[in-house]
């Protein structure tokens, strides 16, 4: 294991940057406590990329290191799905949030794992579309976390589940490697209003 004081801190934080990375007393208790109540270890390290290059950066230092990594997203999940176990790093989607784009002539948003449910069906409501997928989180759930449950959510019987509405995606694997789908982005479909 790493010693999470001196050069693996120093080699993540080049990977991604200072604020990015939190360890010791800079770990809030958010990122090892979940919606239930449930509490796990508190994680060696936080760490906050932006981008799908300073993830895959830091996947691909984890995978040399043999460094555990636990992905989080809006932690509404109730399977303990994205609590940390003891030696791992969290790495949050909190910093990746942005809805890239909205093309209603095509009918798809492109948005990044962190964002929010509901900036996303708000986002594509000003250009008089909707999002179908819906569910009781969705000021907080991300989108990210969705896809990785395949939730089904209010409107379900209607649109289907978030695998009916995903055209591609962009993922990194653990080892780092980035595979894109879809003109290298992640696309969902609109409806109309």
């Amino acid at each position: 294991m790493p010693d999470m004081s001196h050069g693996f801190v120093g080699r993540m934080r080049e990977v991604l940057d200072t604020s990015a990375v939190l360890i010791g007393a800079d770990i809030d208790e958010r990122y090892y406590h979940d919606l239930a109540g449930n509490v796990a270890a508190k994680p060696l390290a936080v760490v906050r990329p932006r981008t799908t290059e300073q993830v895959s950066g830091l996947l691909r230092l984890c995978h040399q290191e043999k460094v555990p990594v636990t992905t989080q997203g809006g932690m509404t999940g109730l399977v303990r799905g994205g609590l940390p176990n003891t030696n791992e790093i969290v790495l949050s989607t909190e910093r990746m949030s942005a809805i890239e784009e909205v093309d209603t002539s095509a009918g798809v948003a492109v948005a990044q794992a962190g964002a929010l449910l509901q900036r996303i069906q708000e986002r594509v409501e000003e250009e008089d579309h909707i999002f179908p997928l819906d569910l009781g989180a969705r000021g907080s759930c991300t989108f990210g976390g969705n896809i990785s449950t395949n939730a089904g959510g209010n409107r379900v019987i209607r649109y289907g589940i978030t695998r009916d509405l995903i055209l591609g995606l962009e993922v990194v694997t653990a080892n780092g490697t980035v595979l894109h789908g879809c003109e290298n982005t992640s696309r969902i479909t609109l409806g109309s209003t």
